[in-house]
């Protein structure tokens, strides 16, 4: 078996952007992902809504189903969008 040394242990990380060159525009860049991916999931809610509606007055109960699909994987994407920050911190703050 072979034995890690105790000094591995020892690290100690403390994450901060101070003096980091381009932290505002991965902030940024960021935010922009974020708002982007909500764009998406509002979307998608709206056309799945809509081809739902549709497809089953219409009678298309395949389109219906795609429709219903769309709209829920709406609905999870912008819950995943909104709770992604607060996953990453707490999943962080967990581990430290």
């Amino acid at each position: 078996m072979i034995r890690i040394p105790g000094v591995l242990a020892q690290v100690e990380v403390d994450p901060s952007t101070d003096g980091m060159p381009g932290a505002d525009l991965i902030q940024q860049l960021l935010n922009w992902a974020q708002m982007l991916a909500l764009w998406g999931s509002l979307a998608a809610l709206l056309i799945g809504a809509a081809m739902y509606g549709l497809a089953r007055e219409g009678g298309s109960y395949g389109g219906a189903s795609r429709g219903k699909t769309l709209a829920l994987g709406g609905v999870v994407g912008a819950i995943l969008a909104g709770v992604a920050p607060t996953a990453v911190n707490l999943l962080f703050e967990a581990a430290s």
